[in-house]
């Protein structure tokens, strides 16, 4: 009985991914989720390259086209268009930074070290669970766009495409 349930939450967890992927052609979205940060990429994590601390996304040649973020009970969308793209996020005193190149490509993502395999290969977990998301600041080419603290139930998505 409990496999039968363990399969079917894995057909709907497919389903979902797969409507999300159909739903945006060549997305391969990195979501950010506050309480006890988790990080999703819809590519396994075990597919970025780089040493250390800081890891690169495989598809060099994608480029950052929004990202979504949803704090403090509003949501706002900063697109970009082949532009730098900066997104900070203050966790348990410590900085989680995705970056681009110069042209939003080449997005990479650190500090490795400070997260663990979560549930799946698409899934991190943050190894300090007890915080919460306290600041997020996203910079497109030299200009913030959002530099504000938050309060909990923090969702930023990282449209790369």
């Amino acid at each position: 009985m409990r496999t039968q349930q363990k399969l079917r939450l894995a057909g709907i967890i497919l389903a979902l991914l797969a409507a999300l992927l159909w739903a945006q052609p060549g997305d391969t979205p990195i979501v950010i989720s506050d309480g006890s940060l988790t990080i999703n990429s819809a590519v396994p994590w075990n597919q970025y390259t780089g040493s250390g601390d800081m890891k690169s996304h495989p598809h060099t040649t994608k480029s950052v086209t929004n990202v979504d973020v949803t704090m403090n009970g509003r949501s706002q969308t900063v697109s970009f268009n082949n532009e730098p793209c900066n997104v900070d996020v203050t966790y348990a005193s410590a900085h989680i930074v995705f970056s681009t190149g110069s042209a939003g490509k080449g997005l990479s993502m650190r500090p490795f070290g400070a997260f663990h395999r979560g549930a799946n290969a698409n899934i991190m977990e943050h190894n300090n669970q007890a915080a919460k998301i306290s600041h997020v600041t996203i910079t497109k080419g030299t200009a913030r766009t959002v530099d504000a603290d938050a309060n909990g139930n923090t969702r930023i998505t990282i449209h790369y495409q």
